[in-house]
């Protein structure tokens, strides 16, 4: 019975992607917070990916997108392609945006690129109204 309850507990946690919390970059990121209530924003991309590039090279420093990531997100960036990636989040499109709070709990994905408007109105909506 006991040993039922272990792999039943163990398969649970494997499904909630619990490794997220040993995961270097996500250590880092919610360790520079502090003591900020801040999201950990990771986006999964490729080299190659035109989408990811926009995401990062211009929505990310949008004028009003920019102040309000850094005052309410930490970003952290993996390539799909290099590394391991965290157990339980996966992917089906690239860019991938995961929204995790500081304990690993995985509060919202967004899949694919936005122009910063529409970005903007997500962030917001995520961060509730912040």
């Amino acid at each position: 019975m006991i040993k039922y309850l272990l792999f039943g507990w163990m398969m649970a946690v494997s499904l909630l992607g619990g490794t997220i919390q040993n995961d270097e970059q996500f250590k880092t990121a919610v360790s520079s917070m502090g003591t900020d209530n801040k999201l950990v924003l990771m986006i999964y991309t490729t080299d190659d990916c035109p989408e990811c590039a926009y995401m990062k090279q211009k929505v990310f420093h949008d004028k009003v997108v920019e102040p309000y990531m850094s005052q309410n997100f930490v970003v952290i960036e993996k390539n799909v392609h290099k590394g391991k990636l965290p157990d339980g989040y996966d992917f089906f499109g690239i860019p991938t945006m995961f929204f995790i709070d500081k304990a690993g709990n995985k509060k919202e994905t967004m899949v694919g690129s936005k122009r910063a408007q529409p970005f903007m109105a997500e962030l917001r909506r995520i961060r509730g109204m912040k």
